[in-house]
């Protein structure tokens, strides 16, 4: 099968050809057809996280899956050959045509459900719904998401609102409508005002990081909840402004996996995909994604 992959840090990626991997016991071989870009992954490949992700060479990235199973290993019940499904590989190897992943991490797809969706949706959906959660916001009160024309951001809008709470989106102006049509109730773009101008909020959901999250926490009332999803939080800095601080560890489970794609059903939450590209272009492939668009870039295997 071919794969992309690394031979070491700082590394590009180039296409091998190599054996077709075997599941383990409680794991599902899927022949893989979509998987998405995730900005964590230059990064993982240029070592920038080598403390926390030491990478094992060669290296395949990738982490959204949606296929059909192709095999599947001892003691796996609940899924059967030719199954359609969609799942996350937290090991990474999804840049590859066939891909090992636990039965715990993949869900059937929906019919009503294209493979291109339930690979955009895989991980971000969770992403989202658990971060949510953190954030503790309640009907009627505001949230503030950071970054949320990427993937995570999109659906978080989405599910927010569903969930009765005002969104604060901050976008470049060009995705102001396509967010105002997901339901945001106010889009800010950063490169206009500053964080420190925005009015306070009951929970920040920052998908953005780096030097905002220090200001974001400043934008919490007392009592609320700042959520971070790219790195750790600050429990001195919040402690010291009265709020909560936490850091979303993502889990895909087939249990939440089967919740989303509920939600995408009844048209609850509709995924972005910002654009479908081919996987076989390692040249530009981890190249800056600069989208107009709100969503995943999504990747077609075969």
């Amino acid at each position: 099968m071919k794969a992309l992959r690394i031979s070491d840090y700082g590394a590009p990626l180039h296409i091998d050809e190599v054996p077709v991997p075997k599941p383990g016991p409680g794991q599902v071989l899927v022949e893989n057809h979509f998987t998405t870009f995730n900005g964590v992954d230059p990064g993982r490949g240029q070592g920038y996280l080598r403390q926390v992700f030491e990478l094992k060479f060669p290296w395949t990235p990738g982490g959204d899956v949606a296929g059909c199973v192709a095999a599947v290993g001892e003691g796996v019940t609940d899924f059967n050959v030719g199954d359609e499904v969609f799942g996350y590989t937290r090991e990474a190897g999804a840049y590859a045509e066939f891909v090992v992943l636990p039965a715990t991490a993949i869900a059937h797809r929906p019919a009503s459900i294209s493979r291109e969706t339930a690979a955009a949706v895989a991980l971000v959906g969770q992403t989202a719904t658990q971060a949510l959660a953190l954030t503790k916001a309640k009907p009627g009160q505001t949230l503030l998401i950071l970054g949320a024309a990427g993937g995570v951001g999109s659906l978080a809008v989405q599910l927010a609102k569903e969930a009765g709470t005002r969104v604060i989106a901050t976008a470049r102006h060009t995705q102001a409508a396509a967010l105002q049509q997901l339901g945001a109730d106010q889009i800010i773009d950063l490169a206009q005002q500053r964080l420190e101008d925005f009015p306070k909020v009951d929970a920040v959901l920052n998908l953005i990081g780096g030097d905002t999250i220090i200001p974001s926490y400043a934008l919490v009332k007392k009592g609320g909840v700042a959520v971070t999803s790219n790195r750790p939080p600050l429990a001195e800095e919040a402690a010291r402004l009265g709020i909560q601080a936490a850091f979303v560890e993502t889990n895909v489970s087939t249990e939440g996996l089967n919740a989303f794609a509920k939600l995408i059903a009844e048209g609850k939450i509709k995924p972005q995909i910002a654009s479908i590209q081919t996987l076989w272009s390692p040249e530009t492939l981890w190249a800056e994604h600069h989208n107009e668009k709100l969503g995943k870039v999504v990747f077609a295997i075969r």
